[in-house]
């Protein structure tokens, strides 16, 4: 599916999950509001050439995203309300105020990645072993060839947006 795809899909689950909350139907309001974070996530990873087919995958995505766009903190808040949504429909444990507030970080977070999307990707430099580790899951490399502390990228790391050698 191309980078648009999941942009639609993740518009109509954020519609879906307006729907489902008003009905009072919290389990599916939850799976849709961390569906359409997780495809928003996944326009960007396809974008950019990113394996994004697991879950872990679509959490690195919006980590490297955050941390590459300076949004760490916020990248970080949208996430965790995603993730609390995810688990609602395991444990039916969030009212319907705080699947609201999740459902309100979910439609910040998606607006930045539309945002993200259609803007160039920034250079990035990797500076620890936790971005080594994330841009090789994201990349499909193996241990030894994930790139190295102060390795950088002129386009984040991106596949799909030229050269990725040292600059």
């Amino acid at each position: 599916m191309d980078p648009d795809g999941y942009a639609r899909i993740s518009r109509r689950f954020l519609e879906q999950a307006r729907l489902h909350l008003a009905e009072g139907d919290r389990l599916q309001a939850g799976e849709k509001i961390w569906g359409a974070a997780a495809h928003a996530l996944k326009a960007v990873g396809e974008q950019r050439g990113w394996r994004h087919d697991k879950h872990p995958n679509i959490l690195d995505i919006g980590e490297h995203l955050g941390r590459e766009f300076g949004q760490e903190t916020s990248f970080g808040r949208y996430l965790d309300s995603a993730e609390s949504a995810h688990q609602n429909f395991y444990n039916n444990d969030l009212d319907e105020v705080e699947l609201s507030v999740a459902l309100t970080e979910v439609e910040i977070l998606t607006g930045v990645l539309e945002v993200i999307r259609n803007s160039p990707p920034r250079p990035y430099t990797v500076v620890d072993d936790k971005d080594r580790a994330r841009l090789g899951r994201l990349l499909g490399l193996r241990r030894g060839k994930r790139p190295p502390i102060g390795d950088y990228s002129p386009v984040g790391y991106s596949l799909t947006h030229g050269n990725n050698e040292e600059g």
